[in-house]
C-alpha cells in the first residue's frame, strides 16, 4: 500500500520548488527510501527529510506539496518507520519559521489532512499514539471541531500515561476556552500524577486561569520526582509549568519541594528559581535563602546547581560564603580526581563566588589547586576581572604552575578524555599568562618561564612580555629569533616586534618589520599594526587599495580581508576604495553586516548603497546593522527606531541599542518609554545569555541602558 499513497508524487514539479538544501527534485526518491527495506538508506532519508524541508523548524516552498504524502504514508499501516513520519509532520505543524505564503499553504495542507491522521490516536504501536498527540495538537485551530472530541473519546480508552497527558496538551493547545474544565477536572488528587501533570502543562501553555489547586498539584506530581519522562510536548514540563505562578506560591511551592522532595525534586526547585531570577529582578533578593540553603544539600548535584545559580545571583552569596570556604579548604578526593566531576564543579564555584565577594577565605586553597593542576581557566580569569594584584605569594604560585605546564600541545589521539586534556592545557595556559599580562610589570619575575614558550605561540605569552616592559629584556633574542623566522606567520612576527618596540624601545625595528609585512604579502595586519603605534600608513596604502578594490573575490575570507583593508583606508581619510570594498560585499552576499557598517562610516557618499541597505531591512539577521547605515548616511530616524524596537524583543540590549541611542539623539524619542521600563522596571532585559551569566548580563546591559538614557537627558 506504500506505492499508493505516493501516487501523483511524480506529476509534481518538485524540481521548481525549494527546500533547504535547494531543488526539491530529490523529494520523491527521498520518500521512498524513507520507507523501503534498507535500513540504512532508510535513516539516511529520513534525516535527510528533517534537513530539507523542515530545517531546524523552517520550512520551504516544498514543504506544502510534501505534506499530503507524508500523511499517506503515516497513516498507512503498511508503511514502514511510521513514527518518524508522524513525528516529522508534528515538527512541521509545530513551526512557524516561514514566508508567510508557504506557512500558510502548509496549514491548509495539514487541515486538509486532518481525516486521515485521526485514526492514529487509535494505532497500536503507543510511539505512534504518543507522537500523534503532538501532530493533532498543532494542526491549524480550524481542525479542532475534529480533534477534540476524538481527543476526548481517547481518553477513555488510552491506558500509556505519557499519551494521556499528551490527549490534554493537545486539547489545550487546540480548543482551551473548551476544554478548560475538563483540564482542571484531571487534576483531582486521584488522577495518575502522568496526567495530573499533563493538564497542568495544558493550562500553563494556555495560559487558562490558574488555582491554588493547581499549584498543590504541581508539588504532589513534582515532589517524588518526575511525573513525565520522554514526553514529545516538552523536555522540562515542571519549568514550563510553575514559570506561569505567581512569586508568592512559587516560591513557597520550591521551598517544599526543596525540603521534602527528592534530590531530583529539590534541584528541579533550585534551578527554577534561578530561572526566575533570570527574568525577574525582584526575584533576586526573594530567592536569595533559598538559593543559599542549597549549598548545604546532601546531593552534589542540587548543591552544584545552587553554587551556579549563586554564581549569578550576587544576593545570595554572602549566606553560603561560609559552607562554600569549609567545602573549599577541604574538598574530597574526587575533586581532584575528575575536573568534570560534581565535586570539582563545586569546587570551582565555590573559588569563584569568594573571589567575587572579595573573601580572602580563596587564597590557601587556590594556592594548593593551582599547584595541583586543579584550578578551571575561568577562576584565573576572574582574578584578572575582579582587579585582584600581584603579590610575591600569587606570581610564585602562577609562575611554578606555569612552568609544569607541557611547552607543546599534547597529542591529537587518545579519544575524548585526550582532547578533554588538550583543551584544559589550552585554557589554562592562556589564562595563566593572560593574568601575567594584566599584571605587568609587577610579574616581571615571570619572565623565565614565559620565554620557554615564546616558539609555541601561546596566546597571551608574547603579549605578557609586552607589558613587562623593559624588565623583560631577556625575552630578546627568543623573540628576535621568532619575529626573524621567515616560517613563521607575519600575525606571529608582528606579535614579537611589538614586544620587542616595548620592552626596547625600538620603534624603528618594528616600523621595519611593518614595511617588510608589507612586502611580504601582508598589508593589513601591517597596517593594523602600524595603527597601534602610531606609525604612518602611507607606505602601505597602495597594497591596501588593491586589496579593497580587487574585483572577483567572493570567497568568505576573502571579502572578509577586502573589507578590513577598506577600514583601514577610510581610518585614513579615503573613500573611493571603501565604497568599492562595500559594494562587492553586498554585491556577494557575504559580510553583508560588515559592509552595512562599513558604508554607514563611509556615510552621505555612500548613498547610492542606500536602496540596497533598506532591501536589508527585512533580513532578520542584518536589519539592525542596515538601519543604522541608512541613519548614518541619509540622516533618516525611522528606519533605525524600528529596527532597536525589533531587536531589543529577541536580542537583549548591549553596546549595539547604546551605539544606535546615541546616533539617534533626540530622535530616539520614540522609544523612550520602553526603554525606561527595560532599565527600571522588574522584567529582565530579554535576550540569549551564556546559562550561569544570565543575571549578571541583564545587569551590564541595565547599566549600559541607564547611561545612555541619562546622556539623552532621561
Amino acid at each position: 500500500m506504500t506505492d499508493a499513497a505516493l501516487d501523483g508524487i511524480d506529476d509534481i514539479d518538485w524540481a521548481s520548488l525549494g527546500h533547504a538544501y535547494g531543488s526539491a527534485a530529490d523529494v520523491p526518491q527521498t520518500l521512498r527510501d524513507a520507507v523501503g527495506q534498507d535500513e540504512e538508506l532508510a535513516g539516511e532519508a529520513t534525516e535527510h527529510l528533517f534537513g530539507s524541508i523542515y530545517h531546524q523548524g523552517t520550512l520551504y516552498s516544498a514543504t506544502p506539496w510534501a505534506v499530503p504524502f507524508v500523511a499517506r504514508l503515516a497513516a498507512d499501516p503498511g508503511t514502514r518507520r511510521r513514527a518518524g513520519l508522524v513525528f516529522l509532520l508534528g515538527s512541521i505543524a509545530a513551526t512557524g519559521d516561514a514566508d508567510p505564503h508557504v506557512l500558510a499553504d502548509v496549514r491548509r495542507a495539514l487541515a486538509r489532512e486532518t481525516w486521515r491522521l485521526l485514526p492514529l490516536l487509535d494505532d497500536p504501536d503507543v510511539e505512534i499514539r504518543h507522537a500523534a498527540t503532538y501532530l493533532l495538537g498543532n494542526l491549524p485551530p480550524e481542525s479542532a471541531a475534529e480533534v477534540v472530541p476524538a481527543l476526548r473519546a481517547r481518553r477513555g480508552r488510552e491506558r500509556s500515561p505519557r499519551v494521556l497527558a499528551g490527549l490534554l496538551a493537545a486539547a489545550g493547545r487546540l480548543d482551551p476556552s473548551n476544554t478548560s474544565a475538563w483540564l482542571a477536572a484531571e487534576l483531582e488528587p486521584g488522577r495518575p500524577a502522568a496526567v495530573r501533570a499533563g493538564a497542568l502543562w495544558a493550562i500553563a501553555d494556555a495560559a487558562l486561569p490558574w488555582s491554588n489547586a493547581a499549584t498543590e498539584a504541581v508539588v504532589d506530581c513534582w515532589l517524588n520526582g518526575k511525573p513525565l519522562k520522554d514526553w514529545i510536548w516538552s523536555g522540562d514540563p515542571f519549568r514550563d509549568v510553575v514559570s506561569r505562578i505567581g512569586n508568592a506560591p512559587f516560591s513557597e511551592l520550591c521551598r517544599t519541594l526543596f525540603e521534602r522532595g527528592t534530590a531530583e525534586a529539590a534541584r528541579a526547585a533550585i534551578q527554577t528559581t534561578y530561572e526566575r531570577c533570570v527574568r525577574s529582578r525582584s526575584a533576586r533578593a526573594e530567592s536569595a535563602p533559598l538559593l543559599a540553603a542549597g549549598i548545604d544539600h546532601p546531593d552534589f548535584s542540587v548543591r552544584v546547581a545552587a553554587a551556579t545559580a549563586i554564581q549569578d545571583v550576587p544576593a545570595a552569596a554572602p549566606a553560603a560564603a561560609d559552607a562554600l570556604a569549609a567545602y573549599v579548604a577541604d574538598p574530597p578526593p574526587a575533586a581532584a580526581e575528575d575536573v568534570n566531576s560534581n565535586e570539582a564543579r563545586l569546587f570551582g564555584s565555590g573559588m569563584e563566588i569568594l573571589i567575587s565577594l572579595g573573601d580572602p577565605r580563596w587564597r590557601e586553597p587556590f594556592t594548593t589547586a593551582l599547584t595541583a593542576g586543579r584550578i578551571a581557566p575561568d577562576v584565573l580569569g576572574l582574578l584578572i576581572d575582579t582587579g585582584v594584584t600581584c603579590d610575591p605569594g600569587l606570581l610564585t604560585v602562577v609562575r611554578r604552575r606555569l612552568a609544569a605546564l607541557p611547552q607543546e600541545r599534547p597529542e591529537q589521539s587518545g579519544g575524548y578524555d585526550a582532547l578533554l586534556a588538550r583543551n584544559w592545557w589550552h585554557n589554562e595556559g592562556n589564562a595563566l599568562t593572560r593574568m601575567l599580562r594584566h599584571w605587568g610589570p609587577d610579574a616581571a619575575d615571570a619572565v623565565p618561564e614565559l620565554i620557554p614558550l615564546i616558539p609555541y605561540d601561546q596566546w597571551w605569552t608574547v603579549q605578557a612580555l609586552a607589558a613587562i616592559g623593559p624588565a623583560a629584556a631577556a625575552a630578546v633574542p627568543a623573540l628576535t629569533q621568532v619575529r626573524d623566522d621567515p616560517e613563521a606567520s607575519w600575525g606571529r612576527r608582528l606579535q614579537c616586534a611589538e614586544a620587542l618596540a616595548a620592552i626596547t624601545d625600538g620603534i624603528g625595528q618594528l616600523s621595519a618589520c611593518v614595511a617588510e609585512a608589507a612586502a611580504g604579502g601582508e598589508p593589513v595586519a601591517a597596517a593594523r599594526t602600524a595603527l597601534r603605534h602610531g606609525l604612518p600608513l602611507d607606505g602601505l596604502l597602495p597594497a591596501l587599495r588593491d586589496i579593497a578594490v580587487t574585483a572577483g573575490r567572493d570567497d568568505a575570507s576573502a571579502i572578509g580581508v577586502q573589507i578590513e583593508a577598506a577600514w583601514l583606508l577610510l581610518d585614513a581619510g579615503e573613500t573611493h576604495a571603501p565604497l568599492r570594498a562595500a559594494a562587492a560585499a553586498l554585491d556577494s552576499g557575504r559580510h553583508v553586516a560588515d559592509a552595512a557598517k562599513l558604508a554607514g562610516l563611509i556615510g552621505p557618499a555612500a548613498a547610492d548603497f542606500v536602496p540596497r541597505l533598506r532591501d536589508l531591512l527585512d533580513d532578520r539577521h542584518d536589519f539592525a546593522n542596515a538601519a543604522l547605515a541608512i541613519r548614518r548616511v541619509t540622516g533618516e530616524a525611522a528606519p533605525l527606531v524600528d529596527a532597536v524596537r525589533r531587536r531589543l524583543a529577541w536580542t537583549g540590549a548591549g553596546k549595539w541599542v547604546v551605539e544606535s541611542l546615541r546616533e539617534l539623539g533626540e530622535d530616539a524619542a520614540p522609544l523612550l518609554p520602553e526603554l525606561r521600563e527595560l532599565g527600571h522596571g522588574n522584567a529582565a532585559i530579554q535576550g540569549t545569555g551564556v546559562y550561569g551569566r544570565q543575571a549578571r548580563r541583564d545587569d551590564e546591559e541595565r547599566r549600559q541602558l541607564l547611561d545612555v538614557l541619562a546622556e539623552l537627558g532621561n
